[in-house]
Formats: structure tokens, sequence, C-alpha cells
């Protein structure tokens, strides 16, 4: 089977390393590491290699000199180094001023490709259409933009959510348009005819869809950060098109550049507004669901207990404030408030979401402090809760990244001594005098990255904290090239035998090797969760132990409906202080008495849950040999689908896995286990095989297990 590659997952918009930082002057500036939005691999969604073979090359040998774009400080802020090279600081500082003047939402907008591309007159230096450094910068750009478009990285922001007045454009900027000289510009041959890309509809009617149409297509040439850069802006006041096109008077472009500045003073200098694209969310979801919560007609917190606060209460989101603020209209419909939320998503790094920084009041909020304050208390908010797992279920439905396994596995590498230099620093990652501890949510580490860690995180909330700050740095269909990899074992200084590697070395060294049990986890992480080489499955999520008589017997546990992960209760309090919790085999024979151990003096019940996901294109029938010494219960979904009083010889079942394209979802298996005082154990296998008899292993790559319904979160 051929496999679909359907995951991209980001938590928080971070830069750095994953580990601690040494005394190493040129490796402790952050600036010498690579900073761009999210970073599952390094340099994400920019491709490094073309960077150090095709695009450094033209930077240091066109824009590297003084008076010009050299170090230390170049015109207009964009500095090239002249000794930058694959590997040292000065190649990370160039990469980094040039990510800072690249538009992925729009590249045609790019200050770098404005500048050099003959639209902004004032620069010295301008390349015909067909120059080969021209097309390679600007490859290298589109490049870029398609991959973070392809992950959710949005559109233009439309009317209502863009910091642009839109009653202004329709009074004073589109009026411009149509009468520019006399003739405008959205006439056949012009934009009419969109030329150059850029489509405009010539006079359309207040308010009407081609009138918005001409407000999106203006504003995504609009640049927030240096709006007198604006491609619209420059193109209106200079002569293009061959000299045939029209050509703004002073006064009009003085009133198109004050209305951008204005955009700009309401956005904060946060950058062009974008949405991400309504396809990749559940409108009913949303409706029935989230909507209740933003509107306050739902606490989760306080179920029955009456309504919350809310966002739409009062003078908040509830009231068309203006441009460029969440309006969530009482009597507007669902897709229509869907559409305004949507542009404060951020898909590449939900949790970095304005819809959902603003309302904990985190400095990151482009209004911040937030006029509201904190609407949602912190992590362990279930109504915040709620809505950031239907921002992941938006990108993908059930992240594959598992959160029971980050839990028990990988969280702790962070707070482990012995995961830095074997404990020469006697310090852990999550350090908070040096490395990438912080006490609360919004702080910077003190390392300077943005990879922050709570240190020894034990409840769910900080533990979700932790979980979402390191899966932006796992790049799942890639994981050896996994920034959470390379970076705490210094691969990333490798270009060699990395192709996403920087070549420059970690700050803090190298913590562990890539053979470590540390890596190894890491990577067992990253990749997903898998059966393993001859399809049997060792990763579950466990309850028990219930005294019981037959497998038959009732439980706390609905064997049915439930859907558990790991702190859900269970009912017994005997165990593992009555919560469900992950159990990772080495063998596999799973081994329950590990969970619960104890002898058998009279029957008792375990259970175990896994969820498994198809991620490829194609519908999948499973077949599961379950082994046991014991008395056992299957269920695939909310069907008991096989039974046996004594599975040592295999018990056949049968899972219908939906293809991921179609369905979106994980199916549940829940194995219930029946010890007998007679019996030598309580443990059981189970193996995958296709409708054809073929295995399903970690090679073949068709299956994700989680041990949640979405993974945790």
């Amino acid at each position: 089977m051929a496999r679909l590659a359907p995951f991209v997952l980001s938590s928080l918009v971070m830069v750095a390393a994953a580990a601690c930082t040494q005394s190493d002057a040129s490796t402790d500036d952050p600036a010498c590491q690579i900073q761009v939005e999210g970073e599952r691999s390094p340099g994400y969604p920019y491709d490094l290699e073309a960077f150090a073979d095709e695009v450094l090359p033209v930077l240091t040998a066109n824009c590297s000199a003084q008076g010009c774009h050299g170090a230390p400080a170049g015109n207009a802020g964009f500095t090239v180094w002249a000794e930058a090279a694959p590997g040292n600081c000065d190649y990370a500082k160039t990469f980094n001023t040039l990510n800072e003047f690249v538009d992925l939402a729009n590249p045609a907008n790019s200050s770098l490709l404005v500048a050099i591309g003959g639209d902004l007159p004032t620069h010295p230096v301008q390349y015909q259409p067909d120059d080969p450094k021209l097309l390679t910068l600007a490859g290298f750009v589109q490049d870029a933009s398609d991959r973070y478009q392809a992950d959710g990285g949005g559109g233009t922001a439309p009317p209502g959510a863009s910091p642009f007045d839109y009653a202004v454009f329709q009074s004073t900027i589109e009026p411009i348009i149509d009468t520019a000289e006399g003739r405008g510009c959205a006439v056949v041959g012009c934009h009419g005819s969109a030329a150059g890309g850029f489509s405009l509809a010539a006079s359309p009617a207040p308010d009407s869809d081609a009138m918005k149409a001409n407000f999106v297509a203006v504003t995504a040439r609009a640049n927030l950060t240096t709006p007198e850069s604006s491609l619209f802006y420059l193109k209106a006041t200079t002569r293009h098109g061959g000299g045939g096109s029209a050509q703004v008077t002073g006064d009009q472009g003085a009133a198109i550049l004050a209305w951008i500045q204005a955009a700009k003073d309401v956005a904060g200098g946060g950058g062009a507004p974008t949405c991400a694209p309504l396809e990749r969310f559940n409108l009913p979801v949303f409706r029935d669901e989230i909507l209740p919560i933003l509107r306050g007609d739902l606490d989760l917190n306080n179920p029955g207990g009456g309504n919350g606060v809310g966002c739409t209460r009062g003078p908040c989101h509830g009231t068309d404030r203006g441009p460029g603020v969440l309006y969530l209209g009482a009597t507007a419909d669902a897709a229509t408030n869907l559409q305004s939320f949507a542009c404060f998503v951020d898909l590449v790094s939900p949790s970095s979401s304005q819809a959902l920084v603003c309302p904990l009041d985190d400095p990151r909020c482009a209004h911040s402090p937030h006029p509201g304050q904190d609407v949602f208390s912190g992590g362990a908010d279930l109504n915040y809760q709620r809505v950031l797992a239907f921002l992941y279920g938006s990108t993908l439905d059930a992240t594959p990244l598992d959160f029971a396994f980050f839990v028990r596995r990988v969280n702790p590498i962070f707070n482990d001594l012995q995961a830095v230099e074997a404990g020469a620093q006697g310090r852990t990652c999550a350090d908070t005098v040096a490395c990438h501890g912080v006490a609360v949510v919004g702080q910077t580490p003190p390392n300077g990255s943005n990879f922050p860690i709570i240190p020894n995180a034990a409840d769910k909330a900080r533990l979700t904290f932790d979980y979402a700050s390191s899966a932006s740095f796992v790049n799942f269909l890639s994981p050896e090239e996994s920034s959470l990899f390379l970076y705490p074992t210094n691969e990333i200084a490798d270009v060699v035998n990395h192709p996403l590697a920087t070549g420059l070395p970690h700050p803090g060294g190298t913590d562990f090797a890539v053979d470590s049990a540390q890596a190894r986890e890491i990577l067992r992480w990253a990749g997903g969760l898998r059966p393993d080489v001859q399809g049997f499955v060792k990763d579950w999520l466990v309850a028990g132990d219930y005294p019981a008589s037959r497998v038959t017997d009732a439980t706390p546990i609905d064997e049915v409906n439930s859907t558990p992960a790991i702190f859900d209760p269970t009912g017994a309090s005997q165990f593992n202080a009555g919560e469900w919790d992950g159990l990772f085999s080495d063998e596999r024979a799973v081994d329950l008495n590990r969970a619960f151990p104890r002898d058998v003096t009279n029957g008792r019940i375990a259970y175990a849950t896994a969820y498994l996901v198809n991620t490829t294109g194609l519908d999948i029938t499973a077949q599961l040999t379950i082994t046991s010494p014991n008395a056992v219960r299957v269920y695939v979904g909310t069907q008991l689908v096989a039974q046996s009083d004594d599975a040592s010889g295999g018990l056949g079942a049968i899972a219908q896995l939906p293809a991921f394209a179609t369905a979106k979802k994980s199916t549940r298996v829940l194995i219930k286990l029946f010890q007998r005082a007679t019996d030598p154990g309580l443990s059981f296998s189970v193996q995958l095989r296709d409708e054809l008899g073929n295995l399903l292993t970690d090679t073949s790559d068709e299956l994700v297990v989680l041990l949640g319904p979405q993974g945790g979160i």
C-alpha cells in the first residue's frame, strides 16, 4: 500500500535548540541559530540545502559590500555577512535576516523580491525578469511559501478580520483604482485581465463580492512592516507594464500610503494577517461545540452550572469593533463566524493562534494586554483545551504524536541530569538558570531560545504545555530530521548525513548520543508509535484491576463506549491512583502484571486500549490475532467482535480501518482480560495483518498507534 502523508503538526512559534547552553560565546548567541516560525525540521518551511547551495552565493556575491547590505548593519535592516558559510554564525544571521524580508502568504509581495525585481525604483540594483539571480531567489521564496500554505499557512484576511479599514477602501482606495489617470487599473489589458497575476474588478458595487475580492487582492500586496515598500503602493505610484499602466497622483499615492500605515498601526506591526483555509475545519463541530464556548453559552469547567464568561459577552467580540478585531455576530450563521475565527488561527503553530493566546492574556497576543484579560485560566482550563483540540483536529483530526508516550518516555528526558552529557553539567534541559526551563507559560527561557519547558511537569496542564512545545520541533515524515533529535545529539552540525542539518553546532554541545536511549525514545515518538517489524502492537493504555469471576462480569469501565486517554479515571483506586496509564512493552507479549503486580488468589479483570490510525488513502481490513493465557473479549469501535474463554491458541478478529483521506479518525481496539486463579499470568499479544495476510509493520508504515482518541490532546 502506498502511504499517504496527511500529518503536519506544530504547536508553538519557536526557534533555537533543544537542550542546554554552554559558555562558548560563539554558540551562546541565539542569533547564531536558524530562527523561523516553528521548527519541526531546521529552517522550516525553507529548503536549507537550497539556501546554502544556491541562495547564499547570490547574496554574498551581490549584496554583502559595505554601503550596501554588508555586515554589521546593512541598509534598510537587510544584512548579509560576506563570510557566511554553512556551519558558522554568519550563515545563520544571513538566513535570519532574509527570512524577515519574505512574505510567505504572498511571495510576490516579499520585500526582498520587490526591491530587486524592478518595483522599488530607489533600489540601486535591479534584475531583469529572466536574470538567473532573481529566478533563484524568487524560486526559493516560492518553494517555502508553497510548503507553508500547504500546511495551513492561510490566505489574506477578508474585511472585518483584516486590519485594513474596509470602509476607507470603498470610499477612497477603490475610486483611485477605478479613476487613476482617467482610466484606472481594472481595465482589459491591465489588471482587469489579471496582468501579473493581480486581478481587479472594475467599479464593483458597494459591499459586493467583487468589492471584497478587490479588497483581498489589494491587501495581499501591502507590507505592514514597511508600508512604503508595499507592492501595491509602489506599482500604483510608478509607471509599469511596459509604460502602459496608469499612475496615481501624488495625493492619491499619499492616501494609499496613509491607509496602509493605519493598518500597520492597528496590527501592531505584526505583519500581514492571514486566515486558515475554511476547508481545514469541521463546520458542524465549530457550530455545535466551539461557538457555544466562545459565546459563553457553554462552560466545560462548570457543566450545568450556568453560562461562562465567553468572548461575545458585553462590548467584546459580539460587537463589531472595526478592522483587525475578531467579530462573532449573534445573528450571523456558523459559517460566517467560522470565517472570521479562522483569521485568528495559525494551523502551522496552533497553540500560538491569536484565538488562544489572547484569551489567555499571553504576551504573544497582538493586542497585549488583552482587553478582556484572561478568559481562559490556563492550560488546565477545559474550555481552552477543547478549543485547542479543535485546532489540532482542524489540521489532521488526530495527532500522530502520542501524548501518553510523551508523558512517560519523552518529557522525563528534559528533567534527567544524565540526559545532559551523562550528568557532567549537573543540570537538565529544563534548568531554569541557563537552559530551557520556565516557570509559567509566556516566559522566554533563560538561554534565549523559544523552546520553553516547564520543569518536572506532573499534572496534565503542564505536561500538555511541554508536549505542545516539543511537538513543534518534530518532523513526523522524516523523524531523523526532527529538530528535537538533531539539536541535543549535535547532529544539527552534520551536513553530510543530514540534509536538514544547518552545519551550526548545538549551543549545548552533544547532550546524548544518536544511539542513546534518549535519542531512540525521541525518534520513536517523532515517527509515531507503530506495530513492530512482525506486526505486534506493544504500546497500550491500561486500566485495572477489578475483582471478577468471569470475563463477562461488569466493571466501572463502559466497554462499548468509553474512549479513554491517559489520566482518565478508571473507577479503581488500588493501582495507578485509579487512572488509565500507558504501558510500553519491550516484549511482544504485553505483561499486565507489570502494571498490576500481585499474587492472584481470586479472579481479576484488566483492560488494554489502543487507537489505530490508517494513514493511507485506502481502507484496510485488518486481521487481529490475540493470544493470551486468559479469557478474552475484543472490541473494535463500539462492537464486540470476538470472545474466548481461552485464547492461548490465538483468537481472530477483524477491524475495518477507514482511509485517513476520507475518515480522518482513529479506530478504538479494547482488549478485556480475565485472569483466573489458575492462569499462569495476565498477558496478551496482538498481531496485525491486512486482508491478504501481509503483516502491518513499522516498515510497511500503514498504521500509527495512539493511546488516546486524539493523542491525548
